[in-house]
């Protein structure tokens, strides 16, 4: 074979692979944010997994203990 055929084939199968193993790490990344995403509060514990405590309900503006 010619050497330019052979570089050229040499060139275009190293873009191939180099390509693929980019593609490759994009999936590995989007796989460990997905399963990072998915963690699940502690089973038995009240209130786990949520960013801000439960407020109490606002009293009405009318109520008879407010005057």
């Amino acid at each position: 074979m010619y050497t330019a055929i052979t570089q050229a084939i040499a060139a275009e199968r190293s873009r191939e692979l180099q390509a693929h193993a980019e593609a490759a790490g994009r999936i590995r990344q989007l796989r460990r944010s997905r399963r990072a995403r998915r963690t699940r509060p502690a089973p038995g514990i009240a209130g786990a997994g949520h960013s801000q405590p439960s407020r109490p309900a606002p009293l009405p503006l009318r109520d008879p203990r407010a005057a």
